[in-house]
């Protein structure tokens, strides 16, 4: 799989693919479900989008996931779900049906992996994993890792994908952090916990809000590079029973998200099938203009904790 990046869209504008290495990018079509159409003072929608490969087709494919709430007295309550998908290349979005009994209030984190999309569902105070297989078309529950997801408010849960395999990253209590791996993909009994490490993370300072307080993995597996959300990375190497801590340097912003990518100088013309779709740069159109960010120089610096 070539790893490109899916940018959410505002409603007013479409979703975008880009090649950050490229500066590619296409626009994909409008969707048949948008929030501008169908939010109303008793309904509301909430978007989540996903992008992914299917291995046996060779395609890329991008879901979009409508959460339709509607307001019965003073309380929004769950009605349905609603999913698309797009074939990259492909004029129109089209509607897969979803299994009624599937309730969700939000969805995180979509992976692929083998072919399936992955997200960290939110129920309330509970928490699971939901999948969409791009081969049998399907949303469905997914096999978690035994005694992660029950109710902990100081809990903070991340999923990505590293090497081919599914992970979930768990920050508990801001005390230890915890990386399951699941060795074989589907089968419950392959979660694995290979890591827990034991730092004082309140040393690296507190989140800004708890939507930050997250570690992500960057890079496994002999040692492990984390990102922690208080703008630092964790260097840890089990064999030798310690971690060290670089804080971000040179930005002036407070919240630093970290995408792990695999750089690729894949066209994106080869990757769209069929002749219909057109491909941008972002160097060509934004060439004059330039973010206050794009200026920032970056850098590590060490911390002794």
């Amino acid at each position: 799989m070539v790893c490109f990046v899916c940018l959410i869209h505002i409603p007013k504008n479409p979703l975008v693919i880009c090649n950050p290495v490229t500066g590619e990018f296409i626009r994909l079509p409008e969707a048949t479900t948008t929030p501008l159409r169908l939010n109303t003072d008793r309904v509301r929608m909430q978007g989540q989008a996903g992008f992914g490969f299917q291995p046996k087709t060779n395609e890329y494919k991008v879901i979009k996931i409508w959460i339709r709430h509607v307001q019965r007295a003073n309380d929004w309550v769950f009605d349905r779900v609603i999913l698309e998908i797009n074939t990259l290349g492909a004029p129109s979005w089209r509607t897969v049906e979803v299994d009624p009994r599937i309730s969700i209030s939000s969805l995180k984190y979509p992976t692929c992996v083998n072919g399936v999309l992955h997200w960290i569902k939110f129920e309330g105070q509970q928490k699971s994993i939901l999948c969409f297989c791009f081969e049998g078309e399907r949303l469905q529950p997914f096999p978690s890792p035994p005694h992660v997801f029950g109710i902990h408010d100081n809990r903070r849960i991340s999923m990505g994908e590293l090497k081919g395999f599914l992970y979930i990253c768990d920050l508990n209590f801001f005390v230890d952090v915890t990386m399951w791996v699941m060795n074989e993909h589907g089968i419950e009994e392959s979660w694995t916990k290979v890591y827990n490490i034991e730092t004082s993370v309140n040393s690296l300072g507190y989140p800004i809000s708890p939507r930050y307080g997250l570690c992500w993995p960057v890079k496994p597996f002999d040692a492990i590079l984390l990102y922690h959300s208080c703008n630092c990375f964790i260097y840890f190497e089990p064999e030798k029973y310690g971690y060290k801590v670089f804080r971000i340097r040179g930005t002036r912003s407070k919240s630093v998200e970290v995408i792990p990518h695999i750089p690729s100088l894949i066209s994106l013309k080869d990757v769209v099938k069929g002749d219909n779709i057109e491909v941008f740069s972002i160097h060509s159109r934004c060439a004059k203009y330039k973010l206050w960010e794009e200026s920032e120089v970056l850098f590590l610096a060490q911390e002794f904790v």
